[in-house]
């Protein structure tokens, strides 16, 4: 380390801020972090990739992970593994589970559940705490992971010259003339989930949390300030518009980033910048968020939320297999202050309903 970076970490201690990713964050207390991570085909596409996505998992030190692009089964469990105790975690009950959870924490038994396009399940949060002499606070959390279909990918078309209207740009949100569930799709199905529909009901008494990649933008980052970084388009993404606004959902990155211009929050990607279809690498591939954390709690408080591709260079395609990070995806990181309340707040609560 060099003389002035070490006296930027003092400062920085001294001051209470933390640097992640160039960016400037509040050293603001917080007791339960969060991760999504698309894992990019269970790692496959980097040397020693489970290894990989164990590290980095162990390096960011999440409590809960909502895991993406799981591959099959045994690549799970080869993770779980190479985390070691006390991870633990399950995944989507299919030949291709895709979707997965893993948590240093207890897992509710009998809490599992799953839609189409995710995974959910009640953990037991072991809260942190700075008192050495206190008791830990425990909190279920009701998480889930999800990763909606990738066909037909949104920006392609609102990139593409020949498409003039946002219908057309619409129908690929429905998969229309495809025989496959589209994103539009895959929400509503999560929507209507029971379990689903149960832990909206019962956010307040246990915080409801949702990371993963949605496979388009988010409707609250294609604005008319910033249609001139998305192909000249202003669009109402469906994916985020409808689970946010039907189930009372925040998105914790732009609650604390409000401003799309200054602070996009790309997520997609870190390595393929150019298109891989061909032309040499020299078309340009569409930026942008598309992997988030979103949460519905009055006893949550975001207060740090901040993309994650570790601290390696990561060389882009097609010169990426010897990188370090294993996924063509930023992760997403989401620091929340659990904010303990009095134990008769929810006594008018009329959305609440007890098991």
């Amino acid at each position: 380390m060099r003389p002035e970076q070490l006296l930027a970490a003092v400062l920085c201690c001294a001051i209470g801020i933390v640097v992640v990713e160039g960016k400037v964050l509040q050293n603001t207390p917080a007791n339960i972090r969060i991760l999504t991570f698309n894992i990019w085909n269970s790692g496959q596409n980097v040397q020693d990739g489970l290894l990989k996505i164990a590290k980095h998992i162990k390096l960011v030190d999440p409590d809960i992970v909502a895991l993406q692009e799981v591959e099959d089964k045994s690549h799970f469990d080869s993770i779980v593994t190479s985390l070691g105790a006390p991870w633990k975690g399950f995944y989507h009950d299919s030949s291709y589970p895709d979707t997965g959870i893993i948590t240093k924490h207890e897992i509710v038994d009998g809490s599992q559940a799953q839609a189409y396009a995710a995974v959910g399940a009640k953990v037991k949060v072991t809260l942190k705490t700075n008192d050495a002499f206190s008791k830990p606070n425990t909190v279920i959390v009701n998480f889930w992971s999800l990763h909606l279909d990738w066909r037909s990918y949104g920006p392609y078309a609102a990139c593409n010259k020949l498409v003039t209207d946002a219908s057309q740009i619409m129908a690929g949100e429905m998969n229309l003339g495809v025989d496959a569930a589209g994103r539009v799709q895959n929400v509503r199905d999560i929507l209507s989930n029971s379990a689903f529909k149960q832990a909206i009901l019962n956010s307040n008494r246990e915080p409801l949390i949702v990371g993963g990649d949605f496979n388009a933008p988010s409707h609250l980052d294609w604005t008319e300030a910033t249609k001139n970084d998305h192909c000249g388009w202003e669009f109402p993404w469906p994916s985020t518009k409808l689970i946010i606004e039907e189930s009372g959902l925040q998105d914790s990155f732009r609650e604390l980033y409000p401003n799309p211009e200054t602070d996009p929050g790309v997520t997609w990607s870190t390595v393929q910048t150019f298109t891989d279809q061909g032309w040499g690498w020299t078309v340009p591939e569409p930026q942008d968020r598309i992997d988030m954390i979103l949460y519905r709690s009055k006893r949550l408080i975001p207060r740090r939320s901040y993309t994650y591709k570790g601290t390696e260079p990561v060389h882009r395609k097609p010169n990426h297999f010897q990188n370090d990070y294993p996924s063509d995806h930023y992760a997403v990181v989401t620091d929340f202050e659990y904010i303990d309340g009095a134990q008769n707040m929810y006594e008018n609560d009329d959305n609440l309903i007890d098991y």
